[in-house]
């Protein structure tokens, strides 16, 4: 993946434009249905966290309403934050047969699905310049505006696609293996 960040003006000299509007159309075109498919995968991902979470917590399902008033609020950051919080709980006090390092790379992944779905959804796609450049990140800072662009191109983007859909084959076969475990203790 090819970055680069100049201040305000200087990504002008030195990224420029499309030539046509064709060019651009096509481009668009091109990456749409990848763009789409992070977009699907990482919004079941967020979903998967939420269901976990009332998983986790609750045993009465009629109580869900009352913990979508929270969930319904929370960003994915948060939710993963407290997903893993509730998992390091039960991998301290269940004995199951994760560890908390197993714990500490889930964490990771899904915060990395985070990051790069951020670049999709907030890149400034209208603003596409040659060579694909994109910017996917505006900051100011003491010196001045800065401007990120990321090089996007389809294997890279099919890269991205095929990591968040498989983070949420991850977080779901870690889920059921700690459910089923502390469920099998609990039993008589």
């Amino acid at each position: 993946m090819t970055e680069c960040v100049f201040r305000r003006y200087e990504s002008d000299d030195e990224l420029q434009y499309l030539e046509s509007e064709e060019e651009f159309e096509e481009y668009l075109e091109a990456i749409a249905p990848y763009i789409g498919w992070i977009v699907i995968y990482f919004n079941s991902l967020e979903e998967h966290l939420s269901d976990f979470i009332r998983e986790t917590i609750l045993r009465d399902p009629i109580q869900d309403e009352r913990l979508d008033v929270f969930l319904s609020d929370m960003q994915f950051a948060a939710k993963c934050k407290v997903l893993m919080h509730l998992y390091g709980q039960i991998i301290e006090s269940c004995a199951v047969k994760y560890s908390h390092e197993e714990l500490t790379e889930l964490e990771k992944m899904l915060l990395e699905c985070a990051k790069r779905r951020n670049e999709y959804a907030h890149a400034d796609w209208i603003d596409l310049r040659k060579d694909n450049y994109v910017r996917v990140k505006s900051q100011s800072k003491k010196r001045g505006v800065f401007h990120r662009y990321r090089k996007f191109e389809i294997p890279v983007m099919e890269v991205d696609v095929e990591f968040i859909d498989n983070a949420r084959h991850v977080l779901c076969e870690f889920h059921d293996g700690i459910i089923v475990q502390v469920m099998s203790r609990e039993t008589p």
